[in-house]
């Protein structure tokens, strides 16, 4: 069940000194207000800068903030005042806009059982309803931050990410906004992704590779990585032990909760997980999915994944089909099998 959650602070608050977590409540206090420019209680750069990054992180609803800013100094070489740079002074009015968009998807959610089906339907939401923005801010909303996603339907990571934090915080369910490198096609890249507090443990979730680009450009809806383990995240989203600032010299250790259990991810759930390649439970899973067109098979490893595609797929030609679409997940142990 949902608990009632602290909307002041999040995660990063947690990891603060007591200097820091001054600070952080002066700077949410000021940009919940829309202001250009304020004062702050003197504080060393170091604490400014780590306290700027923590409520920022823990509140994707200030999507405006996370802006070029410049920070002041007093005689005694201590921050003292904050101001942003870039702002349009419309930024209330988006928010306001956003706000009108995210009430009836929450409302909706209240009325759904426990929280991984909340979290389910806002997973797919943000999918089904952004397009995976392979270029920079090409609808006139910045495409790292909620506002790309609830008004322009064009994101990237960032704001898959916080958006699905926003959501899920608006329902009552803890969710840390996280960065850090992964790989991907063997390229390490900067990337965002979740991990939220759901029916009891922590899990990981990353709706922005669940976002599948096909061949022909369109963007289909998976669940591969909706309610990992830390063992299965830690394939190709290393865990991080830091948390950034944008400056290499700043940066505040942290420990991400540990997320044990895999009793809610989505394969196992729906009963296409499978830990070793049986050719009769899973021909009777893909004789059972392929009514719908849409065959997902998750197998324990990548050995027992090959086992089954070359059962499956090699022995039956399957690639050579046209009017199918094969794809596998190596990291992921994942196979797919589509109707074009």
């Amino acid at each position: 069940m949902a608990q009632q959650l602290d909307l002041n602070h999040g995660f990063y608050y947690s990891t603060l000194s007591t200097a820091q977590k001054k600070t952080y409540d002066e700077l949410l206090t000021n940009m919940r207000q829309f202001l250009q420019e304020f004062s702050l209680n003197p504080v060393s750069t170091n604490d400014y800068l780590i306290a700027n990054r923590a409520v920022l992180d823990d509140h994707p609803e200030l999507w405006w903030a996370d802006t070029p800013a410049r920070y002041y100094f007093n005689m005694t070489g201590k921050v003292n005042k904050h101001q942003f740079l870039q702002l349009s002074g419309n930024e209330k009015q988006l928010t306001a806009n956003m706000e009108k968009a995210v009430v009836p998807v929450v409302q909706k959610a209240a009325t759904m059982q426990n929280d991984w089906q909340k979290a389910l339907y806002f997973h797919d939401l943000i999918i089904q309803n952004t397009r995976f923005n392979t270029g920079r801010d090409t609808d006139g909303y910045g495409d790292q931050n909620v506002s790309s996603v609830f008004l322009g339907g064009n994101s990237v990571c960032a704001g898959y990410s916080r958006a699905f934090q926003l959501l899920c915080r608006s329902a009552g369910i803890e969710c840390i906004y996280v960065t850090g490198p992964a790989t991907k096609n063997g390229q390490k890249i900067s990337h965002a992704w979740n991990l939220a507090y759901i029916e009891g443990n922590w899990t990981y979730i990353d709706c922005t590779w669940d976002d599948l680009i096909l061949e022909n450009g369109t963007e289909g809806i998976e669940h591969d990585y909706f309610c990992l383990n830390d063992t299965w995240i830690k394939k190709d989203h290393p865990i991080p032990t830091t948390l950034e600032t944008g400056n290499n010299n700043v940066r505040q250790a942290i420990k991400l909760p540990s997320a044990s259990t895999l009793n809610m991810e989505y394969h196992r759930v729906t009963g296409t997980y499978f830990e070793k390649f049986d050719v009769n439970t899973v021909g009777a899973s893909v004789q059972k999915q392929g009514s719908t067109g849409h065959i997902r098979l998750r197998f324990g490893s990548t050995a027992e994944l090959k086992k089954a595609c070359q059962v499956l797929v090699d022995q039956n030609n399957l690639t050579a089909n046209p009017q199918l679409r094969v794809s596998k997940d190596d990291a992921m142990c994942v196979l797919r099998i589509d109707k074009k």
